[in-house]
């Protein structure tokens, strides 16, 4: 009989994760809430569109296995893309920012003559 209850109780769990991972976003982590979720490989595809991907979170280290569709699998993707894309823009503008700060402490260095022709 402790066999039937835990079985059922595991059913129960197992069933609301499945639920709850059809209608969540992909991005998000179900764990810790951040949105650092990426597939890491497609372990199967199936003739109607699904496929059997392993997600991970790079936050956390959370993972599943899971079966999504084509179009949320999509979905995920674009939104990777604009992530890094983002990523990337901030990135180029930190150098940018980083190269300026260098470029006017030569010129205060230069103005203040700290750097003589004779320095070159």
């Amino acid at each position: 009989m402790p066999q039937e209850i835990e079985r059922g109780a595991v059913l129960s769990i197992m069933r609301r994760l499945f639920d709850s991972a059809l209608g969540r976003d992909l991005r998000l982590c179900p764990t810790c809430r951040r949105p650092f979720v990426a597939p890491r490989e497609v372990l199967a595809s199936h003739e109607d569109g699904n496929h059997v991907v392993e997600l991970s979170c790079a936050n956390c280290g959370w993972w599943a296995i899971e079966l999504h569709g084509g179009v949320k699998l999509s979905a995920l993707d674009e939104a990777l893309d604009r992530d890094s894309a983002q990523i990337e823009a901030a990135a180029e503008a930190l150098a940018m920012s980083v190269e300026l700060e260098r470029i006017d402490r030569f010129a205060q260095a230069l103005y203040s003559g700290y750097i003589l022709p004779e320095d070159f």
